[in-house]
């Protein structure tokens, strides 16, 4: 087989930066924070309130590891990879267990051992621990955050137990057929008379029913495995080094106490960025997906939008929103932008969405983003497509390929300069951007890699997907798995 030759562009983009500090630009968060601290005044400290649940065991653990966040803890080697955590001084931020909440453990046990179905054993963990939940948010202060130390018990026969259960069921040929005929508004029980069955909600994953339910009572939290707590075994790891899990767990704890860890130096400050993607929601007998908006600006802690029903594609197979629907979601994205700035409009909306756009979609962006100075449209999709690069590392960070159709490839993920490897397990894979409408495809890739570095839930150099996308099958994951009658928290930081 003779294959078409073609032309490509190759370019590299430059690295964009973060503030720290009073301002001052720096590479990553990890040497950032640990010379200048995080984004604020010099003169600023910072206090966190916990609010600490588990049983007696967990509990004493986790005041124990939170305890040694106020020490030096050297990496495990003396790269910018592994940089040594200096300490909870270092950043000015003192963290205080204010309340406990304990949860027997006899309790636990004998709950446990009752039943051998996996949603009756999280329905009655939620149970217990959305009691000392709702204990804590009525004192006086209340926490800034939650911290829940799982149990060994609740780990063993929730957690452990769950897997193979979580998701969604497979579904049968008629299940398809009848999904099919709904995504054209053909309600196939109807020629027979017969109503839909009801679905039954049986929760099967514990961490998204807490998740959920923190959000409605509007406190974050974080939950820690007993596997975290226990001390690190570099011959068998069950996490990543000490000095790395500190890192990560400060800068989660810090975004959720309603801070800003740091901000991204190349971003618009007059842009709204909203990213478009698509769950499938559990409590739906028709299985369509549903649409989920994330919203950010400059320096916006993120907030996420749920949507209508969406629409399958039956010749492509892709997932759409009416055009009705898309007029609302940039409508709510630019509200929620106005809301936190003053009242002032976006002077440009950037919408990014997991599927290419049809007619409808574009022309229901445009309408509602009708009063906007500049509205620009990105689609991402996965052909599979793979760079090769000559030498023993990956392509570099930053690498753009422009192909001939229009679409671009953007590596957000590979072979870091700054810190002389590739920080992954395998060979990284491009984003691919396949359409762009209403900006150039330079200006796109160079705002989406900044985007990747948006993630306050760690310290991590990037991620491979850009925040308006990356954290959608999580937030998903939490939404699908939460009760029918449950509130949608709008923040972001309810679904880390």
């Amino acid at each position: 087989m003779r294959l078409c030759r073609f032309q490509t562009t190759v370019k590299h983009r430059d690295e964009p930066h973060i503030e720290v500090g009073e301002g001052i630009a720096v590479p990553e968060p990890k040497m950032g924070w640990t010379l200048l601290g995080p984004l604020g005044k010099q003169s600023e400290s910072y206090e966190i309130m916990v609010g600490l649940i588990g049983d007696s065991n967990s509990i004493d653990n986790a005041k124990d590891f939170l305890e040694r966040l106020n020490v030096v803890t050297y990496g495990k080697d003396k790269s910018f990879l592994h940089v040594d955590f200096p300490g909870l001084g270092r950043f000015r931020i003192r963290l205080t267990i204010k309340w406990t909440a304990e949860i027997d453990a006899q309790s636990i046990k004998e709950k446990m051992q009752k039943t051998s179905s996996l949603s009756e054993r999280v329905e009655l963990s939620a149970l217990m621990i959305k009691e000392k939940i709702k204990a804590l948010v009525s004192r006086e202060p209340t926490p800034d955050i939650l911290i829940f130390a799982y149990p060994e018990l609740i780990d063993q026969y929730c957690i452990q137990g769950a897997i193979g259960h979580r998701g969604v069921p497979k579904k049968t040929k008629l299940e398809k057929y009848i999904e099919s005929m709904r995504a054209k508004h053909i309600p196939l029980d109807s020629f027979l008379g017969l109503k839909p069955p009801e679905k039954v909600y049986r929760p099967v994953d514990l961490r998204s029913v807490l998740k959920s339910f923190c959000g409605e009572h509007n406190i974050p939290i974080q939950i820690i495995r007993p596997s975290t707590l226990e001390p690190y075994d570099p011959a068998k790891p069950k996490r990543e080094d000490d000095a790395t899990t500190f890192w990560n767990l400060i800068v989660a704890l810090f975004f959720k106490a309603n801070h800003l860890p740091w901000r991204v130096k190349d971003l618009l400050e007059d842009t709204c960025y909203m990213g478009i993607s698509f769950f499938r929601d559990r409590g739906d007998s028709s299985y369509v997906k549903t649409a989920l908006a994330q919203v950010f600006a400059l320096d916006s802690e993120g907030f996420v939008l749920k949507g209508e029903k969406a629409m399958v594609d039956d010749y492509t197979k892709s997932t759409h929103i009416s055009k009705g629907e898309a007029t609302r979601l940039v409508k709510r994205a630019i509200d929620s932008y106005s809301g936190n700035n003053d009242g002032e409009l976006p002077k440009r909306v950037v919408v990014h969405q997991t599927s290419r756009f049809n007619h409808d979609e574009v022309a229901g962006f445009k309408e509602g983003a009708a009063d906007i100075s500049k509205l620009a449209l990105v689609a991402f999709g996965d052909r599979d497509i793979k760079l090769l690069r000559w030498g023993q590392q990956p392509a570099v960070r930053g690498t753009m390929v422009k192909l001939p159709d229009g679409s671009a490839l953007l590596y957000t993920f590979g072979y870091i300069p700054y810190l002389s490897v590739y920080p992954g397990p395998r060979v990284p894979s491009p984003l691919e951007i396949l359409e762009c409408h209403g900006e150039s495809m330079e200006t796109v890739c160079r705002e989406i890699l900044a985007l990747t570095k948006m993630n306050w839930n760690n310290a991590k150099y990037c991620t491979k997907s850009p925040m308006t996308i990356g954290f959608a099958r999580r937030v998903g994951t939490i939404l699908r798995e939460s009760p029918p009658d449950s509130k949608v928290a709008e923040k972001l930081k309810h679904y880390m």
